[in-house]
């Protein structure tokens, strides 16, 4: 049977994208518990963030991540709910609150540093089935956006 959405064209591109993200993020969830990782796939991003830049705010970890304002702080809900990261008043600036990881986010991140060299793996033997240049391809649409916005290019071509 013929794949509807494959049907519909570059059109749904996002719908294809959107996709293929859920299927990587439903995997290394179902995966990540069996080599004793506990913070969700979508969250890991912010404990390595955390880790190699130490206390960041909500606002620093948004644009460090390029993720919104508000996902990030159901992600830090998230890992705060987990005893993963804590927040604290900045000392310098009462009105901001700075992320910081816990102990127990510091013992997470030696679990998955050691998990993300098999999702490096499994990973990259995905791409190059899909061709030598596919990372590459997908960065490459990313920046296209950062350069000239998604909605832009709709609105040139509708106008």
């Amino acid at each position: 049977m013929t794949d509807f959405i494959q049907q519909q064209g570059p059109a749904f591109l996002a719908h294809l994208l959107r996709r293929l993200a859920d299927e990587l993020v439903q995997g290394a969830a179902d995966w990540y518990p069996t080599v004793g990782v506990t913070a969700p796939p979508r969250t890991i991003s912010t404990l390595l963030a955390l880790d190699e830049h130490g206390p960041l705010g909500v606002t620093e970890l948004a644009g460090l991540l390029r993720q919104s304002h508000p996902l990030v702080i159901v992600w830090i809900k998230e890992l705060t709910r987990l005893s993963l990261v804590k927040s604290r008043d900045d000392p310098a600036d009462r009105r901001r609150t700075l992320i910081a990881l816990t102990t127990k986010g510091k013992s997470e991140l030696v679990r998955i540093r050691e998990a993300l060299v098999v999702m490096e793996q499994a990973s990259a033997e995905l791409l190059e089935q899909a061709g030598a240049d596919s990372l590459q391809m997908l960065w490459a649409l990313e920046r296209n956006c950062r350069e000239l916005p998604f909605l832009q290019r709709l609105q040139r071509k509708s106008g």
